[in-house]
C-alpha cells in the first residue's frame, strides 16, 4: 500500500506494559492462588475473606502509590519541577520512561485451520443512492477440509448474515450430488470478528464442501472495506461504491477466511445500473446479462481469478471514463472532468510494468491492469491484483497546474504498486509479521522504477534523503519496533503500516543489493518469486533464496548466510552507530558500535543485552577519493568492536565511512577526524566528497549532537560550509536536520541568532536558485528552489516576502482567478503560504474559495497546506472545525492535512493538541472504527512538546484514554518519549548553541 506494522519477545518489543497493570495482574494471580490454596487445604471462608481483604488493601495501597508515582503531574503551581522517581533521581535525567499503556489482553484471533478455501463464487448487488446505500451479497465457497471438524469458522463483520439461508453441502467425487449437512448452530465471536458455523455431522479431513451464505451490509463511509464515494457535477452528486480491503476489510464485504495465507480464486458478479460501469481483479466475461426484479440493474460476470489473498480482491462501480494503452490491456479510469489529467499515469504504468517484468524476469501474471483515480481514498493507494486504487493527488497530474513534485509523486507510487505487484500479489507474506516484505520491497523499487522512466531525477540518490536519512528519527526512538514484529489484533495490525515497515523495510533492502551485487541480488529475487509463486512465504524463504545465489555466484563466505545477517536488521529494534576511534600513532582504528537512540543522555550503552547488527563496513580517505565501490571490505559480526590495520591513509588525511550510506547505520568519529572533514568541507575542492556522503554527514553530525554524543560545536561546524553548498541533497538533509532545531529553539532566547545564521547560510544558494522558476531546470534543481525560498520566506527574508505578497497580489487581481493563475506551480507553496501567513482574512478566503473551485487534487492540497499557515488562531480553529465536519468542502481523506498543517504552524501547535484533546469522542465517531486517520492526527498534534507542561497534559491524556487509543497506543508512546527526548534536549543543548550562534553571527 502507498505512503504513509516479530519480536521473540512482544513485551519488549511494544514496551507497553505498566506497572500498574503488573499490580492488577498480581492481585489476580493472588485471588487465583489464594482460592486455590482455600479450596485444596480447607481453609475457612472467614480466614480467606480476612486475607484477602488484607492482600487487596496492600495492594490498592501499592496500586495507588503507582498511579500517583506515574501520572502526578510532578509540577508545583509557581515551580516547575522534573518528575522523579522513588530515590530521587529525575527521570528526565535517568533516561527512565513516562508512563506507558499497557498491552490490551492478547485475543487469539487467527482461523482455525481445519477449514481453508480454495474458491469463492461472489454476487454483489450495490444500492448507490441516498438514503439507502446498502448491498446485498451471495457467496459460494469451495472448501478443503485438512483436519476433522465440526466447525467452520470464517470471518464477517458489519453485515447481518441470513442465518435460515446459510447451508453446507458436501460434494461427492464420484458423481454430480451433494450431500446436505445440517447445521445446529450459528453464532458470532465479535472480538475476533468471526462467523461460527457448527454442524451435526463431521466435516471429515480430505472432502470437499461448499459454503453458502446470504448477506447484507452497509456501503459505509469510513473509506475502509466496501465504501461510498462521491463527488459533485454542477449541483449534482455522484456515487460511487469501491473497496478497501487491506489489512483485513474483505471480512466487511463478504464472509470470509481473511488472511493473507488463505489464497482462494475468485469468481465476482457485481450488479450494478445500466448507467454505470464496474470493474474488478479480472476482465469481464461475456455481456452483462438483466437482473431479475431490477430491471435498471445489470449483472457484469467476471474471468475467474488466480489464486490470490482476500485483501487483494477489488470492485468498484461508478461513471467513470477510461483511457487505454495501444494494446488496450493498460487502462487508467478517473471521473469525466479529471480524466484529462490521467495521461502521465497512463505513460508511465505500461513502461514500469515492463521494466519489472524485465528486472525479476517474470511476466505480469494477469491478463489486463486498470488503475482507477478515486475521490475518496484512505491511503495513497492500494495494490489490488490488477486493479490498482488510487486516491486522486497519486495518479492525477494536471501540465501547467501540478507542481513538479506533484509529478514525481505520480511516479513514485505508480512504480510502488506495480512493483507488488510481485512483492506481495504473486508472492504473499504468510503472515501480517513480515509485512515489511511486502512494503519494504515496493518501497525500494518504486525509486528503481522511476528512475527507469526519468533517469535524470536521480532517484536513487533522492532515496538516501527522502527514506532512509527520514526513518532514522523514529527508529532512534526506544519505543520504535522491529520491521518484523508479531501482531494480532486488526489494530494492531494496522499500527506497523509506518515508517519502519515501509521506510526502514526498504534501507536495508538497498542495503543487501549493494552487500550482494545487484546481479546476485536480482537472480535471487526471481529464484524466491518462482519458487513461491501464488503461495505465501516468510522471509526464510527469501534470505534461503539469497544466501543460495549468493554462495553459487561467491559473493558470501560459504559458512556465511543471509539469514544470520540480516536477523540482527529484521528482528531486533533499532539501528547501530559506529564509532570511529583513529590512533594516529600506528594508523589503526577501532570500530565500535552500539544501539543509536535519541534519549540524549550522552552515555555509552556496553550491556551484553544490548543489540549487535552485521554492520558491513565500506570506506574511503582523503588519499582514495573512492565513492563509487559499495562493495563492504569488512564486516563487523555482531560484534562490539573490530580493529582495522590496514589502511592506507596518513594521520593527517580523513578517512570517512559508510560510503554513499548504502549501510543502515549512523557513523561518529573522534575530534581530529571530524576537523579534519570540517577543513575539507570548508575549502573549494569539497565536492571531492560526494553528494550523497555530504548529505549524510551533515545528517550524522546534528543527530549525533542531537543524541548527546557529538559536541553541537563540531556539529553546527559541519553545517557552515553549507554557504557554498547548491546541492539538493546535502540541503534537504540540512533543512530536516534543522526542522527540530527550529521547533527547539523558536521559543527560546537567542532564536534571532539562529534565524540570522540560516539566512546567512541561504544566501549564496538563494541567489543561485531565485525567484523564477526556469524552464528546463533539473528535477533537483527545482526542489532545492522550492526549499530554498520556502525557509527564506518563513525566515521573513526580505525579498522571498516581497515577490511571494506580489505574486499571490496579482493573482487576486486576475480576473477569473479560478481559470488564470499567474503564479508558477513550483513556487505556488511559497507563494501561497507567505502572502496567507503575512495577510488576513481576506487573503484566507481568497485561497479557501480557490480551494472550493478547482478541479485538480494536486492543486486542493497545495491551498489546504497553504491555509494552515495564517496566523489567526480563530481561522485555525475554524479550519480544524471544519476539517471533521461532514460537507465543509473538506474531504475525510484530507483531514489528516489540515490537523498536520496547522500543527507545523508555531501558533498552531498547541492549539491543535488542545483541540484533539477537546474533541477526541468526536473525532473517533467522525472517522469509525479504523483509527489509523487517527493516529496520523496524534503524531501532527504532539509535533514539537518541548515543556514539561506539555507532556504532563500528554501523560494526563493517555492516562484517560487508555482503552480507547488503539492504533494510535504506539504512536502516543512514541510522543511521550519524543517530549522526554526534547526536555533534555533544551536543558543540555540551548545554552551550548546559543554561544556557538552568537560567535559566528557577530
Amino acid at each position: 500500500m502507498g505512503i504513509m506494522r516479530a519480536s521473540r519477545d512482544s513485551s519488549r518489543m511494544l514496551r507497553l506494559t505498566h506497572d500498574m497493570t503488573q499490580s492488577r495482574e498480581a492481585l489476580a494471580m493472588m485471588d487465583a492462588h489464594t482460592t486455590t490454596f482455600g479450596r485444596k487445604r480447607g481453609c475457612t471462608i472467614s480466614r480467606c475473606g480476612a486475607f484477602l481483604l488484607g492482600a487487596f488493601f496492600l495492594i490498592s495501597l501499592v496500586v495507588t502509590g503507582l498511579l500517583v508515582y506515574h501520572f502526578a503531574p510532578c509540577l508545583e503551581e509557581k515551580q516547575v519541577q522534573p518528575c522523579t522517581s522513588s530515590d530521587g533521581d529525575s527521570l528526565l535525567q535517568t533516561g527512565r520512561s513516562f508512563p506507558t499503556m499497557p498491552i490490551k489482553k492478547k485475543l487469539d484471533v487467527r482461523l482455525p485451520k481445519a477449514v481453508v478455501p480454495d474458491l469463492y463464487e461472489l454476487w454483489l448487488t450495490p444500492f448507490i443512492w441516498e438514503g439507502n446505500f446498502t448491498f446485498h451479497g451471495e457467496v459460494k465457497i469451495l472448501v478443503n477440509v485438512t483436519k476433522d471438524t465440526n466447525n467452520v469458522t470464517l470471518h464477517a463483520v458489519d453485515m447481518k448474515i441470513d442465518e435460515g439461508f446459510t447451508s453446507i453441502r458436501e460434494l461427492s467425487v464420484k458423481s454430480n450430488k451433494t450431500k446436505v449437512i445440517e447445521i445446529v448452530e450459528q453464532r458470532n465471536d465479535t472480538d475476533r470478528q468471526f462467523h461460527v458455523i457448527r454442524t451435526s455431522n463431521t466435516l471429515k479431513k480430505g472432502k470437499q464442501y461448499v459454503v453458502h451464505l446470504k448477506f447484507i451490509g452497509h456501503l459505509n463511509d469510513y473509506l475502509q472495506g466496501f465504501y461510498r464515494s462521491s463527488y459533485t457535477v454542477g449541483n449534482q452528486t455522484r456515487w460511487i461504491a469501491t473497496t478497501q480491503f487491506q489489512p483485513t476489510d474483505a471480512r466487511r464485504a463478504f464472509p470470509c477466511f481473511d488472511e493473507p495465507a488463505l489464497k482462494a480464486k475468485f469468481q465476482i458478479n457485481i450488479a450494478r445500473p445500466r448507467n454505470m460501469t464496474s470493474i474488478s481483479n479480472m476482465p469481464r466475461k461475456g455481456e452483462p446479462m438483466p437482473v431479475p426484479g431490477l430491471d435498471t440493474y445489470v449483472w457484469d460476470h467476471y474471468e475467474r481469478s488466480v489464486p490470490m489473498s482476500t485483501y487483494l480482491v477489488a470492485f468498484i462501480v461508478s461513471d467513470f471514463d477510461v483511457r487505454k494503452s495501444e494494446d488496450g490491456n493498460f487502462r487508467v479510469w478517473a471521473r469525466h472532468d479529471a480524466i484529462n489529467q490521467s495521461q502521465y499515469s497512463l505513460n508511465i504504468g505500461p513502461k514500469v510494468l515492463r521494466y519489472y517484468e524485465d528486472y525479476f524476469k517474470i511476466k505480469f501474471p494477469l491478463p489486463k491492469m486498470d488503475m482507477v483515480a478515486l475521490p475518496d481514498f484512505s491511503a495513497g493507494a492500494m495494490e489490488n491484483w490488477g486493479l490498482i486504487t488510487y486516491r486522486e493527488t497519486a495518479m492525477l497530474y494536471q501540465e501547467g497546474i501540478s507542481t513538479s513534485g506533484s509529478k514525481q509523486r505520480v511516479a513514485v507510487v505508480v512504480s510502488h504498486e506495480l512493483a507488488h505487484q510481485w512483492f506481495g500479489n504473486l508472492v504473499t507474506p504468510s503472515w501480517w509479521t513480515d509485512l515489511w516484505l511486502n512494503e519494504g520491497f515496493a518501497s525500494y523499487m518504486e525509486y528503481i522504477g522511476m528512475d527507469a522512466v526519468e533517469p535524470t531525477w536521480k532517484a536513487l540518490e533522492q532515496f538516501v534523503v527522502h527514506d532512509l536519512q527520514n526513518v532514522f528519527s523514529l527508529d532512534a526512538l526506544e519505543s520504535s519496533h522491529p520491521i518484523s514484529i508479531e501482531v494480532g489484533h486488526p489494530d494492531e495490525i494496522g499500527e506497523i503500516f509506518d515508517k519502519i515497515s515501509y521506510g526502514k523495510g526498504a534501507s536495508i533492502i538497498r542495503m543487501m543489493d549493494h552487500f550482494l551485487t545487484t546481479d546476485v541480488f536480482k537472480k535471487g529475487l526471481t529464484n524466491y518469486l518462482n519458487g513461491k509463486a501464488y503461495q505465501s512465504a516468510e522471509q526464510n524463504d527469501l534470505w534461503h533464496a539469497l544466501t543460495k545465489q549468493a554462495h553459487k555466484d561467491k559473493v558470501l563466505d560459504p559458512s556465511v548466510t543471509v539469514k544470520e545477517i540480516m536477523d540482527t536488521w529484521t528482528l531486533q529494534t533499532g539501528f547501530p552507530v559506529v564509532t570511529v576511534s583513529r590512533n594516529y600513532n600506528n594508523n589503526s582504528i577501532t570500530l565500535t558500535q552500539e544501539r543509536f537512540l535519541l534519549r540524549n543522555s550522552g552515555t555509552t550503552i556496553t550491556s551484553e543485552s544490548e543489540p549487535l547488527w552485521w554492520v558491513p563496513i565500506t570506506y574511503t580517505s582523503e588519499k582514495q577519493l573512492n565513492f563509487n565501490s559499495t562493495r563492504p571490505t569488512k564486516w563487523m559480526k555482531a560484534e562490539r568492536s573490530v580493529i582495522l590495520n590496514d589502511l592506507d591513509v596518513s594521520p593527517s588525511q580523513w578517512v570517512l565511512f559508510n560510503v554513499q550510506e548504502t549501510g543502515y547505520y549512523r557513523v561518529n568519529y573522534d575530534r581530529a577526524n571530524w576537523q579534519m572533514i570540517i577543513k575539507q568541507l570548508n575549502e573549494q575542492n569539497f565536492k571531492d566528497i560526494s553528494t550523497i556522503n555530504r548529505a549524510q554527514l551533515i545528517d550524522d553530525a546534528l543527530n549525533l549532537a542531537k543524541a548527546g554524543k557529538l559536541d553541537y560545536t563540531i556539529a553546527f561546524d559541519v553545517t557552515s560550509y553549507l554557504a557554498h553548498e547548491i546541492e539538493y541533497l546535502p540541503w534537504k538533509a540540512a533543512f530536516n536536520a534543522m526542522d527540530y532545531l527550529n521547533d527547539m529553539l523558536i521559543k527560546t532566547q537567542g532564536y534571532d541568532k539562529f534565524r540570522l545564521y540560516i539566512l546567512k547560510l541561504l544566501d549564496n544558494v538563494y541567489k543561485q536558485v531565485g525567484f523564477i522558476d526556469k524552464v528546463g531546470d533539473p528535477q533537483l534543481t527545482v526542489f532545492t528552489r522550492i526549499d530554498v525560498l520556502n525557509w527564506a520566506c518563513n525566515f521573513d527574508h526580505e525579498n522571498c516576502v516581497t515577490n511571494a505578497v506580489q505574486q499571490f497580489k496579482n493573482w487576486r487581481n486576475t480576473p477569473n482567478p479560478d481559470v488564470n493563475n499567474p503564479i508558477s506551480p513550483n513556487l505556488k507553496s511559497v507563494v501561497y503560504c507567505t502572502a496567507i501567513r503575512v495577510g488576513g482574512q481576506s487573503e484566507w478566503e481568497f485561497a479557501w474559495q480557490r480551494y472550493r473551485g478547482t478541479n485538480v487534487g494536486s492543486e486542493k492540497d497545495l491551498l489546504l497546506q497553504a491555509l494552515a499557515c495564517t496566523r489567526e488562531i480563530w481561522l485555525l480553529n475554524r479550519f480544524l472545525d471544519w476539517a471533521i465536519t461532514e460537507n465543509s468542502g473538506i474531504r475525510k481523506q484530507d483531514a489528516t492535512r489540515v490537523f498536520g498543517s496547522v500543527a507545523n504552524n508555531i501558533v498552531g501547535q498547541p492549539l491543535t493538541f488542545d483541540y484533539f484533546r477537546n474533541k477526541w469522542a468526536h473525532l473517533r465517531e467522525y472517522f469509525g472504527t479504523s483509527l489509523s486517520t487517527v493516529n496520523n492526527i496524534v503524531k501532527s498534534a504532539t509535533r514539537g512538546m518541548s515543556t514539561r507542561y506539555e507532556l504532563k497534559d500528554l501523560v494526563e491524556f493517555a492516562k484517560e484514554h487508555l482503552d480507547e487509543l488503539g492504533t494510535a497506543t504506539r504512536t502516543i508512546q512514541q510522543a511521550v518519549e519524543r517530549a522526554e527526548s526534547n526536555i533534555r534536549w533544551i536543558d543540555n543543548n540551548h545554552a551550548t548553541i546559543r554561544d556557538w550562534l552568537q560567535r559566528n553571527t557577530a
